[in-house]
């Protein structure tokens, strides 16, 4: 039958095409696979950089801390040496409260040091965590890619099981169809099979005449909104002009009124 022949050619060539198109797929995959182990070792290494900027945290932290407790003891030292005690020279006090100051001038600096030690760490433990925010990104994105080409190759195979049962019904009916000598009961199984698949066929052009009716009324509706959208455009684009031409006269007489108002003020009441 011509249409079984037919039938059969167009399932071979679509099946020749999707075992043309599993190929590619399958070394897009192997690719993305090993994009993912990258990406999986890239977030390793930013979490393990996370936690040795937080190791360096606390003893900096420590250490702005003694700095500070530093500043305050010198501080307290100064401030009991703010008066000449008794029995000390005011020249021998005064180096004493110079001394004082120039070492609370340098804790101060330390301490500010230490601090900015402690800001440097706590801003690299924060680029370290964006790291691994960026890497969560990159894995994630990664992964979704190997599910979809994994999906598109499930679909592929499923299509390709579809086509070659599909494939084995034909080469069955033309079995039955060609069997010498004739058996009844497979040629009345092969006709009712026949006519299901016709039936089948029927409602399927069914369906996509009235998509295609459907889709005639949508582009003529669509036609229609286009003409009358441009025919208010058109309308819009001809009072242009006059609309540009009252928009420079007002300007001039906002300006020429500018003008008169500056006049009034610069000759006074």
């Amino acid at each position: 039958m011509p249409y079984l022949k037919q039938d059969t050619t167009r399932l071979q060539t679509e099946l020749q095409t999707l075992i043309a198109q599993q190929a590619p797929l399958n070394a897009q995959l192997a690719t993305q696979q090993q994009a993912v182990t990258a990406a999986q070792a890239q977030r390793t290494n930013a979490a393990n950089a996370v936690a040795q900027a937080q190791m360096r945290v606390s003893p900096l932290q420590a250490a702005a801390a003694a700095a500070d407790a530093h500043v305050a003891e010198v501080e307290l030292e100064l401030q009991d040496a703010s008066e000449p005690p008794q029995g000390i020279p005011p020249a021998s006090w005064r180096v004493r409260l110079t001394a004082l100051r120039r070492k609370l001038a340098q804790a101060k600096a330390a301490a500010t040091a230490a601090h900015a030690k402690v800001a440097e760490a706590q801003q690299g433990v924060t680029q370290a965590q964006a790291q691994v925010q960026a890497a969560d990104r990159q894995v994630a994105a990664a992964a979704a890619a190997v599910q979809a080409t994994q999906a598109a190759i499930t679909a592929l195979q499923a299509r390709q099981r579809d086509v070659q049962q599909q494939l084995a019904v034909l080469d069955r009916w033309e079995a039955d169809i060609a069997r010498d000598p004739l058996t009844r009961p497979s040629l009345e199984q092969t006709a009712a099979e026949l006519s299901a698949e016709v039936a089948k066929l029927e409602d399927a052009h069914l369906a996509a005449r009235f998509e295609l009716e459907d889709a005639v009324a949508l582009l003529a509706s669509l036609t229609a909104r286009r003409d009358e959208v441009t025919a208010k455009l058109n309308a819009v684009v001809a009072q242009l002009p006059e609309a540009q031409a009252q928009q420079a006269a007002a300007q001039q007489a906002l300006a020429a009124a500018d003008a008169e108002i500056a006049t009034h003020l610069q000759d006074g009441p």
